[in-house]
């Protein structure tokens, strides 16, 4: 007897933030992968747009943000209000649509940044509450690796674009401490949570994390110009030495991403 081959149907992925750093990192990932379809939605779709994108989703990957906005009102409108307007919108569905928010561990901080993070993850935390539908919060600290954009918001893409590219770095103070992780492993884990959909509320941690100084980070990207001699950081990992090797070099003058 013959028997067909039944295909497995694609988990539709909607990916908020899609032109961001980590936005652009995943979905190079699930399109590379034949499990996922990926659906984007930035902000110059509608919300009209954002509803008949939801309604064809099967998980949504929140990673629309602000950080540093012209206006502090904005940390709401964007970082709170949306993630408001998604949870309406997925309980309007009246079915489980698999909900991951990129939050910050800013979002301990009383600042209007940190504020605006917190709100939104008491909100979806609520909404799982009052839903059940499965919800992963991700408080993630700063993240490098390839597309991030420097002098912006993070100190490694700065350190690697200008130091590859012999352009000067500001450092305060040498010894405040970092605490970093990797974009891939960030994509991995999204990965991870997207294949085991019910979940019901998590708060899923990045694995591994590294904590470098200012000084000894600046240290060892210059070391990637001058030689390539790390042997003086043999507290750190040599993942982290490799990671941050291939972050150093997306930015070098031949192939920077501007």
């Amino acid at each position: 007897m013959l028997r067909l081959k039944v295909e497995k149907p694609k988990m539709r992925v909607l990916i908020t933030g899609e032109q961001g750093f980590i936005g652009k990192n995943l979905s190079v990932r699930l399109n590379e992968n034949s499990e996922f379809s990926m659906l984007s939605f930035t902000r110059d779709d509608s919300i009209d747009t954002l509803q008949k994108k939801i309604r064809k989703s099967d998980a949504i990957v929140h990673l629309a943000g602000v950080n540093r906005p012209e206006n502090d009102s904005e940390f709401k409108t964007i970082n709170f209000d949306l993630t408001e307007l998604i949870c309406q919108l997925i309980r309007e569905e009246r079915r489980e649509i698999l909900l991951i928010l990129a939050s910050s561990t800013q979002s301990k901080l009383n600042n209007p940044y940190g504020k605006s993070k917190h709100a939104a993850e008491v909100l979806v935390e609520e909404f799982y509450i009052e839903t059940g539908n499965p919800v992963a919060v991700y408080q993630l600290p700063s993240v490098f690796g390839r597309w991030c954009k420097p002098n912006y918001n993070s100190v490694v893409a700065t350190f690697c674009n200008n130091i590859a590219n012999s352009l000067p770095i500001k450092i305060n103070d040498s010894k405040t401490m970092l605490t970093l992780v990797n974009i891939d492993d960030v994509t991995n884990d999204i990965l991870r949570v997207l294949n085991h959909k019910h979940i019901g509320f998590s708060h899923p941690i990045i694995k591994p994390e590294y904590s470098i100084s200012l000084g000894d980070l600046a240290r060892l990207i210059e070391s990637f110009k001058e030689d390539g001699n790390n042997s003086i950081f043999e507290n750190i990992n040599d993942d982290f030495s490799s990671a941050l090797y291939s972050t150093y070099s997306s930015y070098l003058a031949s192939t920077n991403l501007k």
